[in-house]
């Protein structure tokens, strides 16, 4: 594993980073799931080779305990809507109303994250994506790739 290089907020050049990516050789490991529900982020996300892959593979379904990140493959993923994320739209668009209910109004300070500047969900919703994002799990097993715990 090594650094991601470059956590600042000037756009690179390239694909957008998808923040709910899987566990495999190539992604990059962006923070912990803590036991209260929430992500930790990493100063810099790590890059994941196949040695470390294997290792949280083998402890049983890495994703539903760390959060990684790869660019996004759009029309390639299951939430791809077409033109954006269904994932961040839909947290941030809940109908049941809970969702959004930890977004920032105060204009207080966003998580540290070392993809913001590519990040998918902070090009496609701004702060009001980072605000959710931490609640964000990306497996939970059968069909569903990711849930908040959030609401």
């Amino acid at each position: 594993m090594s650094p991601v290089t470059g956590g600042g907020e000037e756009r690179p050049a390239g694909p957008r980073s998808c923040p709910s990516g899987a566990c495999r050789e190539g992604s990059a490991l962006l923070g912990v799931m803590t036991g209260g529900g929430r992500l930790a982020y990493l100063p810099e996300p790590v890059f994941v080779d196949r040695a470390f892959a294997d290792r949280l593979d083998a402890a049983g379904r890495p994703e539903m305990r760390y959060r990684f990140t790869h660019p996004c493959s759009e029309a390639a993923c299951a939430q791809w809507t077409g033109t954006a994320c269904g994932v961040i739209d839909h947290i941030l668009d809940d109908p049941d109303g809970t969702a959004g209910t930890d977004v920032r109004q105060d204009g207080g300070a966003l998580p540290v994250c070392g993809i913001r500047r590519d990040c998918r969900w902070f090009a496609q919703r701004g702060v009001a994506a980072c605000a959710v994002c931490p609640t964000v799990v990306a497996d939970t097993g059968g069909s569903a790739t990711y849930r908040s715990t959030h609401g």
